[in-house]
């Protein structure tokens, strides 16, 4: 049995493989997954000039999304997020739909021969009994991109609310298997959820478990 590495009320942290660490689930135990798992496109090496003020993500030089195995853990009624790159599509029967997220600047890259990258890709897979718990919304979300404070990939804290009061109920249980910083476990205690969350990195489990921490949170302030 694999220890949790940090654990309070409907919160539990694991340090770990992903993979390793969901053999210890039932399957159809999970009402929702939110993955932001690694895009295969080495993020840091290039992008900072002058050195780079965040931790390494584990695994970033190779794209690794277990879709397989995150589909057993959910349960028939529940559905899953996957974040992921136009640069390195993700191909699966699974998926429904998926929401572009438009978000307030784009990327420098190539100025002279290519267009400012201003959106991500999020794959929306349910199963076949799952519903949407909130209003229905276009497949076209407009959050503002906010600096990444703790994490180079970090994601906003409404992206995430919208996704886990679109998809679940409180109470439910949420796994997120690439936690990151922690954005899904803090917007779960927030938002009255139980959260699972997996990170193969320590450092990243320490930054996550901080921001779970801070009674006051300031969502401008602290995001993924």
């Amino acid at each position: 049995m694999i220890k949790p590495y940090y654990e309070e009320e409907n919160i539990t942290i694991y340090n770990g493989d992903c993979l390793e660490v969901m053999k210890e689930f039932d399957n159809e135990s999970i009402d929702c997954v939110i993955a932001d798992p690694p895009y295969g496109l080495n993020y840091l090496s290039n992008r900072y000039k002058y050195g780079n003020p965040h931790l390494k993500i584990e695994n970033d030089d190779k794209l690794f999304i277990p879709i397989v195995s995150l589909w057993q853990k959910l349960k028939t009624t529940g559905a899953m997020y996957v974040f992921y790159s136009h640069k390195l599509p993700l191909v699966s029967d699974n998926i429904k739909n998926v929401i572009i997220w438009v978000k307030n600047n784009w990327s420098a890259g190539d100025l002279e021969g290519d267009y400012g990258n201003q959106y991500e890709m999020l794959a929306f897979m349910p199963k076949g009994n799952f519903k949407l718990k909130s209003k229905r919304f276009s497949n076209v979300w407009f959050f503002d991109r906010e600096i990444p404070k703790y994490h180079p990939t970090q994601k906003p804290t409404s992206l995430i609310n919208r996704i886990i009061e679109s998809a679940t109920n409180k109470g439910d249980i949420i796994l997120d298997p690439f936690l990151g910083s922690g954005t899904t476990a803090r917007a779960c205690k927030d938002l009255g959820r139980k959260c699972i969350g997996i990170e193969i990195s320590k450092e990243y489990c320490d930054i996550a478990v901080k921001r779970l921490g801070q009674e006051v949170f300031d969502f401008a302030e602290v995001n993924r």
